[in-house]
């Protein structure tokens, strides 16, 4: 697993607070799960993982970078990105906290898939390992964290049809119509992978 080094884009924090609805205790929900079912790892500044759930055609809440999950919903853990000026690599972003250092792969998934509203991006080097046998779709190169190319990568995923797919060397990405899909479709393959575990 690469050695986290934070953020690697600039960001300009225009407001210290957001507007956030339920939502934000469903996506905190997920964090926590990912983490107890060790699909999102706690390293020494916070945990392996980023979820965002979309909140208009170009903007999204997010994890922030560094985020230790816990039961009970901080909205200082998360940040309203808002914009992105791609001249400069810059993100807009409203809260006191720094946005996950997957900024660009959110971002570029909104983008490009206007009918998914939740991206939830964890680490399983099981999943990772035995993605073929899963017939998980798997990017065709690894790619350093928190990189335009690593969101690249997963464009060409994506135009595949794919809502579950293996970052190489890296970890999965499920992508849903809201948030709770999202969860449940990694779920879903957590529980396939138990059983080729168990049949092999």
């Amino acid at each position: 697993m690469e050695t986290y080094q934070g953020i690697k884009f600039n960001y300009d924090k225009t407001r210290s607070s957001f507007n956030f609805d339920q939502r934000l205790e469903i996506l905190n929900h997920w964090t926590a799960i990912f983490t107890e079912l060790g699909l999102a790892p706690l390293h020494s500044s916070g945990a392996y993982g980023n979820q965002s759930y979309r909140t208009s055609s170009s903007s999204f809440i997010i994890t922030k970078t560094g985020m230790s999950p816990q039961n009970h919903c901080n909205v200082k853990d998360f940040v309203h990105v808002t914009g992105f000026d791609k001249v400069n690599s810059t993100f807009t972003t409203e809260g006191l906290s720094t946005p996950s250092s997957e900024c660009f792969l959110h971002n570029a998934l909104y983008s490009r898939l206007p009918q998914i509203n939740a991206i939830l991006h964890g680490h399983s080097s099981l999943l990772c390992r035995y993605a073929q046998q899963l017939s998980i779709p798997v990017t065709k190169q690894f790619h350093d964290y928190g990189t335009p190319e690593l969101a690249e990568s997963a464009l060409q995923v994506v135009n595949n049809g794919s809502n579950f797919f293996i970052l190489r060397d890296h970890g999965f990405v499920a992508l849903g119509s809201d948030i709770n899909s999202a969860g449940k479709l990694t779920l879903d393959y957590s529980i396939k992978l138990i059983t080729f575990l168990r049949d092999n």
